[in-house]
């Protein structure tokens, strides 16, 4: 029994809520969701961002459990046509709607949400406060680094996955600084990177990392977020060893790099071997190098002279 058929009564219950500004793909959502055998959903259209975008009293005071998202980006705003509710005075599209999820989400509920890669490093005053508040105010669990080109042909920003939920009760601040984030870095999504075919990107089955994504995933939920699968944050590993997929940095450790979120800020680190020649070996190689520079300087010395 897979997971949407062990909870349908559940979807079907008028459970699931969904807010798209573009009424084509309100239109196809709800489709999607009759021919799933889901009759009862809040499918509405209006602007999310906007002030006067549609939603109601309701809309902006509703909290959810569970909250899955992939929202546009890359767009910036009018200030004045942005709602005053939100927690960050960014005009930037990402930002604000990584904003509207914090803001929704009920205590003890749960979100992932998809964002440019931007996001996880910009050094302006938004990025780096509303990564503050995603550190300080919820529990970050985990970042996935996606392949470039995973939304080809669509778009071809590089992008990422945040997982993270709300404490149900109020967090003391500083308290807590040994919470540890995991990482993960797909490389492969099980699709070529480089075609597309009628449209869509054709299967590569043979190069797929998220199974063992999602392995190491349920490990780390299974430990109650204590025990993230991988290395410690940028520690060092031996020449030869496999390829680090995951790996993990502690609350403290980000704080201390400005909230920065980027999975390659904390990636481990392969040792160099130091050479086994023995020195003087080495100093007198050079001797001989600097010899034969020497020798081919005074050559060339003499060769100028002779023509002046």
């Amino acid at each position: 029994m897979n997971i949407y058929t062990a909870y349908r009564p559940h979807f079907s219950g008028g459970t699931i809520y969904g807010i798209d500004v573009s009424r084509q793909l309100m239109r196809i959502s709800m489709m999607n969701l009759v021919l799933h055998g889901i009759q009862k959903a809040h499918v509405k259209r209006a602007n999310t961002l906007s002030e006067l975008g549609g939603m109601t009293e309701d809309d902006l005071n509703r909290k959810y459990k569970v909250i899955l998202s992939n929202p546009p980006f890359a767009g910036v705003l009018p200030r004045e046509s942005i709602r005053k509710d939100l927690p960050t005075n960014s005009k930037k599209s990402e930002l604000l709607f990584l904003g509207i999820m914090m803001k929704a989400l009920a205590p003890g509920g749960r979100c992932v949400v998809v964002v440019p890669e931007g996001l996880l490093f910009g050094s302006t005053r938004a990025h780096v406060d509303l990564r503050h508040q995603l550190i300080e105010d919820f529990d970050l669990h985990a970042v996935i680094s996606l392949p470039a080109g995973v939304f080809k042909p669509y778009a071809g920003v590089k992008t990422g996955v945040l997982v993270f939920g709300k404490p149900s009760n109020e967090r003391k601040k500083n308290k807590e600084n040994n919470r540890k984030v995991w990482f993960y870095e797909i490389k492969n999504d099980g699709f070529d990177p480089d075609k597309i075919i009628g449209g869509v990107r054709p299967e590569t089955p043979e190069l797929n990392d998220i199974p063992d994504m999602l392995r190491n995933w349920r490990l780390y939920r299974d430990s109650g977020f204590k025990n993230p699968p991988g290395s410690e944050a940028n520690s060092l590993i031996e020449p030869g060893s496999a390829d680090q997929r995951c790996w993990w940095a502690t609350v403290k450790a980000i704080i201390e790099n400005d909230y920065n979120l980027a999975a390659g800020r904390y990636k481990p680190q392969i040792v160099e071997k130091a050479p086994d020649d023995d020195p003087s070996q080495l100093i007198r190689e050079t001797l001989t190098i600097e010899r034969d520079i020497a020798g081919g300087l005074e050559k060339l010395l003499r060769e100028v002279e002779a023509v002046e």
